[in-house]
């Protein structure tokens, strides 16, 4: 049963994740400008969308099924809740550039500072030691997990080493070949070990005994084997690969030779035809997630194969020397890549979509023996022969870790888990152990400053020195973690009205805002001289205010809707001449209130900035709140006692109500005072906690009417000058009242609910209430933040929940999902409703989304090359010498007429299948339109991402230009036809006549290319109206002649021609497709 829920809570954390970016993986690159269309200008009033607005737009251009209701309102929901995160600060409108910097904030999932997983760092092993003799070195060592074990290879030896993983120990010594062993592979079906040999056999041992069950033997050696279950074939089998450069496939359920991948032929001379290896078989990956089989050869190529068909794939080409080692990184959807290392000093990382590298690991100096990626973490390993290792993080692939194997010389290493190790083979196995967390029961391994409960997000936020968490509040597990947000470290923090923004500031005194949902840091604040002690926020209808304390005797109001971050603050208030300790701004009110080490507490008007000082103690104030919207103000000093003063309204004003010592059993067993160190309040109840890590709760039921009872009846001056607070009294009757304060009020006024003696290990830092419920969370300075439960008919306090790095399994804290979700879906309906009355927004281009006619189409594409669109659209005759020509293009001037009046199919299927032989002529090898330009736009991100390193864009929105505003260039200009067509679909052969003079009047290249591609293009446009096959067979048998002087061409002119038009042969790929439409 513990199996079981641990898988159940696994695939939840996957489908939450899912859920995530769903909107991602239907938002497809090509989309992407079309939105940004339908958004209004920057210098026009009301630039952004609304709610409804971007709702219309978004369902408009996403990808997914449109008939479905189901998928409809899950995508709206999605949809609402993308809005609501994106507009944080909450003026109901989203422009741009809001939207376009979100996307690429959320597709790098996420930045440094979001990581869950830090890497740390790999140190030698103290208690595990080879303490073996290996008479040759160790030539290969394998680690498998179903196992635990190493199996180990020595060079030129016949024999087959177990080892226990935990501890080095010597298991079996098998004399495995009558030759050398050369590579071992686990079979998880059959449970049985292979080893390959060069005595041309491949041996299967049986994993309990080592006792050999089968020998099989192989036409060539064996270098390589890997084994692959097949979710998609439902299929088992074992890939070889040997010094024939031919990959053998066995299916392990008869161990008999299935059949070969090879397309070498060493007789041909190499070209595009040529698919394969042409050397010996360095490495096999299978990848089940694509159905792909991977390859690597020391001759350098690296192959990629279907499993479903055993055809190639595509080849991906870079290396310059020999690969044998291969490894996939799944770590998250976003850093799934294949790596490639091989004599070549740098490890080469793909995305197996493209066939150019995304990133080079750099910085080893000599061949390297392997990459390795750890199973489900973002560590990848690589090594070189002389010994040296690095440690990377696929997320950004920065250098985590560099060490030093001490010996001449390494010849493979491996990786062991969930017991992270690096094993290394030389001389003999050198094993570095992972630091992982030595108590997995912590919140952190850093004392816990404060905790917060978010309530929209339904999360627990938890502030620690160098990092802020989320946890998820259904299930108590880790969603995030953002580091380095800040060069000091962090000491308080406090969520904005919409609980959407975190403001967070640090022990230098810098204060700064973060998206709570990708850790981006969004707005800098006016600095402190010393370091942050509080932070409070209030919103009123037309301002936005964040109010700051320091260790500098100042209290800071900042307008959060500044844009200049050294001119935030719009006041400071310098009454205190002690350190300002904590800030409360009162509910739904304007009035706030301050406490410091100078024993004073003053209230603050936020609109007038009038001050006054409320009250003065003998002792330094720690802690200080409103009691809600009671006219009374609690707070605590160094000491122990906790006061309770009049304010606003009360008749005691300015006087202390009363004053009780919090106590609490010492660590001897005695009754003695201790000072309150976190205090909150909530319906009458008031939470304290101490520096023993005690809890207690007060009733303050009887206190608080007593308190309303007295309120004073008046008018408030209504000259400017006047402190709101301060109204017209009945002076006589206050005087009288306040004599009696001792008579009125008294210690029983307070009731004692529970008491929970050692609650945390150290002191308590702050308790937040959980509004929903009798739920109330604690963080101390033992590293542990907890989760509680008041039972008031028990009057007990009740744990239910623990945020640790690993799972509380008994966490309780429960949210009503089912209410929250019919309100949500309840939201999403009525939005769809109004939206089908809503156009979708025009934007920039109000005539972008569907041109509906040729001359529509046309403006279009020559308003994106920005050039006059001519008054008549036709074929100039004039720049024609010969005479049959211009008969031909008047012919397909009167085509173009007669084609208008009756639909009818230019090109046959049957003629289409005569064309496939000539599709090189009008498609590069090296560019595959229909493969790599049909992804989403996490694909494009997931390249920004690498590419940002290397600095290939130097911001977002370089990003943005050549991704986003680009897309509607060179091959995807063939959208524009796609949509025309749906519009038009009896538009015949204008648009390729048209087609004809937007591809040969623009491009400012030299006038041989100019000639050559103005005769290609009419060569294709003449075999649209004729339907003699040989003769159009013929003119494209001219065409791929002409392909290699095309190609010198285009080179020849390049710098004008790709950097912002298609390329002479996408041209005509383009318009051979349209043709056959």
């Amino acid at each position: 049963m513990k199996r079981n829920t641990k898988n159940d809570q696994e695939e939840g954390e996957q489908e939450q994740e899912k859920k995530e970016i769903d909107i991602m993986e239907k938002l497809h690159r090509q989309k992407m400008y079309l939105i940004e269309r339908c958004f209004p200008k920057k210098d026009s009033r009301g630039s952004g969308l609304d709610q409804k607005q971007f709702l219309k737009v978004m369902l408009e251009h996403l990808d997914y099924n449109k008939n479905s209701q189901e998928e409809t309102k899950k995508i709206t929901l999605a949809l609402i809740d993308l809005f609501k995160e994106i507009d944080v600060n909450g003026d109901g409108t989203m422009e741009w550039e809001e939207f376009s910097n979100h996307i690429i904030e959320l597709g790098l999932l996420r930045n440094d500072r979001s990581f869950k997983n830090v890497i740390k760092n790999y140190f030698p092993a103290e208690k595990i030691k080879d303490v073996q003799k290996h008479e040759n070195g160790v030539e290969k060592v394998y680690f498998f997990e179903k196992l635990k074990t190493l199996v180990v290879l020595e060079r030129d030896s016949p024999k087959m080493k177990i080892y226990n993983s935990s501890n080095s120990e010597l298991i079996f010594d098998v004399n495995a070949h009558k030759g050398s062993v050369l590579s071992a592979e686990y079979i998880t079906e059959q449970k049985l070990i292979a080893t390959s040999s060069n005595d041309l056999t491949i041996n299967f041992w049986d994993q309990s005994n080592f006792n050999l069950k089968q020998i099989l033997s192989v036409p060539e050696i064996q270098l390589c084997m890997r084994y692959a279950n097949w979710k998609a074939t439902h299929s088992t089998l074992l890939y070889t690969g040997g010094s024939d450069s031919i990959i053998h496939i066995y299916d392990t359920q008869d161990l008999k030779e299935k059949g070969i991948l090879s397309g070498w032929n060493p007789f041909f001379k190499k070209d595009s035809q040529q698919y394969g290896h042409s050397s010996p078989i360095g490495d096999i990956l299978p990848i089940d997630l694509q159905n792909t089989l991977v390859t690597a050869g020391l001759d350098g190529n690296i192959c990629l194969w279907d499993i479903t068909t055993n055809q190639p794939k595509k080849e991906l080409r870079g290396h310059e020397k020999g690969v044998y080692s291969l490894d996939w990184s799944d770590w998250s959807q976003m850093n799934q890549c294949l790596i490639s290392a091989g004599l070549d000093h740098e490890a080469f990382v793909w995305n197996t979509y493209v066939k150019e590298k995304i990133f080079l690991l750099r910085g080893h100096n000599h061949p390297l023996v392997g990459v390795k990626c750890l199973p489900h973490t973002p560590q990848v390993i690589t090594a070189d022969i002389s010994g040296m290792v690095k440690v990377w993080d696929v997320r950004n692939f920065l250098q985590i870790q560099t060490f030093n194997v001490p010996t001449d010389e390494i010849a493979s290493f491996t990786l062991t888990y969930p017991k992270k190790q690096i094993v290394v083979g030389s001389r003999k196995l050198y094993f570095y152990e992972y630091d992982e967390p030595k108590d997995q029961a912590l919140t952190d391994e850093k004392m816990c400053l404060k905790i917060l409960y978010n309530q929209t997000l339904i999360c627990f936020i938890t502030l620690h020195p160098d990092s802020v968490k989320t946890w998820d509040a259904k299930t108590g597990k880790l969603q995030q973690v953002y580091r380095e947000l800040s060069v000091g470290e962090l000491t308080a923090m406090i969520l904005d009205q919409r609980q959407r923004k975190l403001f967070v500031g640090d022990s230098e005194g810098r204060i700064f805002t973060v998206n709570i949902k990708n850790g981006a840091k969004m707005k800098k604040f006016e600095r402190h001289n010393y370091m942050i002690s509080d932070l409070c926020h209030w919103t009123s209808d037309s301002n936005r205010r964040l109010i700051s304390c320091s260790r500098e005797h100042v209290v800071n109001i900042h307008d959060e809707d500044s844009q200049d971050p050294h001119k935030s603050c719009r006041y400071k208030m310098k009454q205190h001449v002690g350190n300002v300790n904590a800030l409360n701004v009162r509910d739904g009110s304007d009035i706030l209130i301050s406490c410091a080490d100078d024993c004073s507490i003053y209230m603050i008007d936020l609109v007038s900035y009038r001050q006054e000082l409320l009250w003065k103690a003998n002792y330094e104030l720690k802690k200080i709140m409103f009691l809600g919207n009671n006219n009374c103000i609690v707070t605590s000093d160094s000491i122990g006692n906790v006061y309770f003063i009049g304010c606003l309204e009360s008749k005691f004003k300015h006087k202390l109500i009363l004053q009780k010592q919090y106590q609490a059993i010492s660590l001897t067993n005695q009754l003695e005072t201790f000072p309150v160190t976190a205090i909150n309040y909530y319906d009458n109840l008031l939470y304290l906690g101490d520096e023993l890590g005690n809890l207690k709760i007060w009733d303050l039921s009887k206190l608080m009417d007593k308190v309303n009872s007295y309120i004073v009846e008046s008018k408030l001056k209504k000259d400017a000058d006047s402190f709101i607070t301060a109204p017209e009294y009945q002076q006589e009757d206050i005087n009288q009242v306040s004599n009696r304060i001792s008579q009125i009020f008294n210690l029983n006024d307070i009731k004692e609910l529970a008491y929970y003696r050692k609650a945390h290990q150290d002191g308590i830092t702050y308790i937040d209430v959980c509004k929903s419920g009798t739920y109330f969370a604690t963080s101390s300075f033992d590293c542990c933040c907890l989760i509680w439960n008041f039972n008031q008919e028990k009057g007990q306090i009740e744990k239910i929940g623990h945020l640790i790095l690993g799972h509380d399994p008994k966490w309780g804290f429960t949210i009503d999902e089912k209410t929250r979700q019919q309100e949500a879906e309840k939201e999403a309906d009525e939005l769809l409703d109004e939206l089908k009355n809503i156009e979708l927004p025009k934007g920039q281009d109000k005539e972008l989304s569907q041109p509906t006619t040729q001359s529509q189409l046309m403006e279009k594409l020559y308003e994106r090359k920005q050039i006059k669109v001519p008054d008549k659209v036709e074929l100039q005759l004039g720049n024609i010498n010969d005479k049959d020509k211009k008969d031909r293009a008047r012919k397909i001037l009167d085509y173009h007429k007669e084609s208008k009046k009756q639909k009818m199919d230019l090109i046959s299927e049957t003629q289409q299948q005569q064309y496939l032989p000539y599709k090189d002529v009008f498609q590069d090898n090296e560019y595959d339109e229909d493969e790599e330009d049909n992804y989403n736009i996490l694909q494009d991100l997931q390249e920004f991402k690498s590419q940002q390193l290397q600095g290939v864009y130097s911001s977002k929105n370089a990003f943005k230009t050549k991704s986003i505003k680009g897309q509607h260039r060179g091959k995807n200009l063939k959208v524009y036809f796609q949509q025309y067509k749906q519009k038009n679909n009896k538009m015949g052969m204008c648009q390729s006549t048209n087609s004809l003079k937007l591809q040969t009047t623009d491009m400012q290249i030299a006038p041989d290319a100019n000639q050559v591609t103005q005769n290609d293009l009419r060569l294709v446009t003449k075999q649209s109206i004729n339907t003699d096959t040989d003769e159009i067979i013929s003119h494209l048998e001219k065409l791929k002649q002409k392909r290699e002087s095309l190609k010198k061409i285009t080179l020849k002119h390049e710098p004008q021609l790709i950097r912002s038009r298609p390329t002479l042969t996408q041209s005509l790929h383009l318009h051979l497709n349209t043709i056959h439409e």
